[in-house]
């Protein structure tokens, strides 16, 4: 007992340490610190008998939680109203629910077939089925082992081929490899030559930004709406409706001798329901458009026109809308909705948990992709908060129509508050701009709202709890896919089959 007690400290303060690799209240986050923290967890979890590969599990997910997310018990206590003790309980319970693919793997573990798994070989596989399992089972917050290398951009030149993926491989077999050759005393180079070829390469060809000539001009408009009121509001509260809807008039129409083409508005930003492509659009809208002679972008609710706006349980839709003129040009969908944010699995019990805890919205479920195309024939997608994070829904989203210029995700992070999660959620946000080799124009309502350029690069940003407008002239590529968008995973995979032939003749040569 004391002995699993030791290894669970061990895997906690590995979790801790892997949490600070990301950003966290100690700043940006340190990549170096993942090639410590893996092999260490790793060396613990691969000796453990099944039922001790779950109490490990358990260990570095609650470091995790504890060093990365510290931020939940805010943030349930600003969500629901709840007891500051019940809210860091329900914060530790996350840990189960954060990396959930490591349960699968002690299953994997457990029913694997019977080998020496240290083997060159198997712990490619080994690599291959960490990464696939990162990849594809579910997450709250997606982030993986290799989203940390995001810290060396632009200096990651196979990632419009591979994606994040290639990057989890990599760390996943260098972290195996340390393990089982500091076990056996013997050294192997076959692993330090593909890590030193890797690095290699993604430094040989830094990744650059478009140099087409096209160029779009944006405002971003940022307006810090605070909980209380942006809740008040959608409940029908006059004054904070009022309030809400001249901030962001006035921001938008702000005459500094900029003349934006698309103005962009954050996630559920205007307080009032829109009724699809007939809507009738408040004159706040045609003022807007009328002083810029531009489009708007903005997050909104749009009804369900299948259900009765009288009922509030997955009626409306958290949506993305494109105004130009004096109509709804376009509406997006939200489709991946946050459990217990935007939806709850309880079925019949789900209204009473509404009226318990008002701060919860249960969304209807988006369907389908519409063509977003400003005037000037600029395709985009308009992915909304965590959305953005999923690469595999992101690939469906942008091969749905063929090539884009741009990504527009629209978010709201005000329930976190002056913590880390912001800087997260812009850090893992970044990777999607690498993989399609597309700028993503942030906007939020708190902060940070910031466009992400093709090398991983940012332009000025409004930080958390700024209110202002951003102006910028956003340089834009022709439009094309990269190899990631059109195959995903397969040429990952490819290469993985690739090292181990190389490793299967190489050690038959030798044997």
């Amino acid at each position: 007992m004391k002995k699993l007690f030791l290894s669970f400290l061990l895997t906690f303060i590995a979790g801790g340490i892997y949490a600070l690799a990301f950003p966290s209240f100690l700043g940006a986050g340190w990549l170096p610190l993942t090639f410590i923290a893996l092999p260490l967890f790793l060396w613990k979890l691969e000796e453990a008998t099944f039922k001790s590969s779950l109490f490990l599990i358990l260990g570095f997910n609650l470091g995790l939680d504890v060093v990365g997310y510290y931020w939940i018990p805010h943030t349930l206590r600003e969500f629901g109203q709840l007891p500051y003790a019940v809210s860091v309980l329900l914060g530790a319970a996350f840990c189960l629910i954060l990396q959930p693919h490591w349960w699968v793997y002690a299953f994997w573990k457990k029913f694997r077939p019977l080998g020496n798994w240290n083997s060159e070989k198997r712990i490619i596989i080994t690599a291959l089925v960490m990464t696939l399992l990162e990849r594809y089972v579910q997450q709250q917050f997606p982030s993986y082992v290799g989203s940390p290398w995001l810290h060396l951009a632009p200096y990651l030149s196979l990632a419009p081929y591979f994606g994040v993926s290639i990057f989890s491989f990599m760390t996943y077999w260098l972290s195996l490899e340390v393990v089982a050759q500091l076990k056996t005393k013997h050294m192997r180079p076959q692993m330090w030559v593909g890590m030193g070829l890797f690095i290699l390469l993604n430094a040989s060809f830094p990744l650059k930004n478009p140099q087409s000539g096209l160029n779009l001009p944006v405002r971003i408009v940022q307006a810090n709406i605070g909980n209380f009121q942006k809740v008040s509001s959608e409940r029908g509260d006059a004054n904070s409706y009022e309030t809400i809807s001249e901030t962001y008039e006035n921001l938008s129409k702000e005459d500094n001798g900029f003349k934006p083409h698309l103005t962009i508005w954050p996630e559920t930003a205007y307080p009032d329901t829109f009724y699809g492509t007939e809507s009738q659009l408040n004159e706040i809208f045609a003022n807007i458009i009328q002083a810029n002679d531009s489009e708007l972008l903005i997050g909104g609710y749009d009804q369900d026109l299948t259900k009765s706006s009288n009922d509030y349980i997955e009626s409306v839709f958290n949506a993305s809308l494109l105004i130009s003129g004096d109509k709804v040009k376009s509406i997006y969908h939200k489709n991946i909705l946050i459990p217990f944010g935007e939806t709850l699995p309880f079925g019949p019990l789900n209204r009473t948990i509404v009226n318990m805890v008002p701060a919860i919205s249960l969304f209807a479920r988006g369907q389908g992709i519409p063509v977003m195309e400003t005037r000037a024939g600029f395709r985009f997608v308009t992915p909304i908060c965590y959305e953005i994070l999923e690469s595999n829904y992101m690939r469906d989203l942008l091969n749905q129509w063929g090539s884009n210029h741009f990504i527009v995700n629209h978010t709201n992070d005000s329930w976190y508050g002056n913590t880390a999660e912001p800087h997260q959620h812009l850090f893992l946000s970044k990777w999607r701009a690498l993989e399609f080799q597309l700028p993503i124009i942030r906007s939020t309502n708190t902060g940070i709202s910031s466009i992400i350029y093709p090398d991983g690069s940012e332009s000025r940003r409004l930080g958390v709890s700024e209110v202002g407008r951003l102006d910028v002239t956003l340089p834009l590529g022709k439009p094309t896919s990269t190899v990631y968008q059109a195959y995903g995973i397969f040429p990952l995979l490819l290469l993985v089959g690739l090292i181990y032939l190389i490793t299967w003749f190489r050690e038959r040569r030798i044997y």
